[in-house]
């Protein structure tokens, strides 16, 4: 009875860090998403701000790429972004399965400010970007289910 009462106890522990460990590890990729589309912001800005032009960023299901009208810069990042659920606030940035945004001027501003929202159970990375210097911020948000 001792020994049945034990398994059943580490049963739940078991599922329950798996649980967890699942969680911790779908939260990572969210954030490792919203990373990578800080990291490519900035390049598609050095690269317009360098060259002149206009830079395009899309990200759908992981795939990351960076476009710039002379080809000058830019290129696809592939699968470096985990894969992950991402939406935005801003309209004219959603696409089907991801979002993209387009910097442009002398100043590399994107087409309006507003946030992306890499999901992961009921938090999200949101990253803000700003309207005029397209300069990104990060933060973790609780996500209404």
């Amino acid at each position: 009875m001792e020994l049945l009462f034990v398994l059943a106890v580490l049963g739940i522990c078991l599922a329950a860090g798996t649980v967890s460990f699942g969680g911790g590890l779908r939260r990572g990729e969210a954030r490792g998403a919203a990373q990578s589309w800080q990291a490519a912001t900035a390049w598609a800005q050095i690269g317009v701000l360098w060259q002149g032009g206009a830079a395009r960023l899309e990200y759908s299901s992981g795939d990351l790429r960076v476009s710039h009208e002379y080809g000058l810069c830019g290129g696809s990042l592939g699968r470096s972004a985990p894969a992950v659920p991402v939406t935005t606030n801003v309209p004219r940035w959603a696409r089907a399965e991801g979002a993209t945004l387009l910097l442009t001027g002398t100043l590399a501003s994107p087409d309006g400010g507003g946030s992306l929202y890499f999901h992961a159970f009921n938090t999200a990375d949101r990253v803000i970007v700003r309207p005029e210097t397209g300069l990104t911020v990060r933060s973790l948000v609780e996500v209404p289910q």
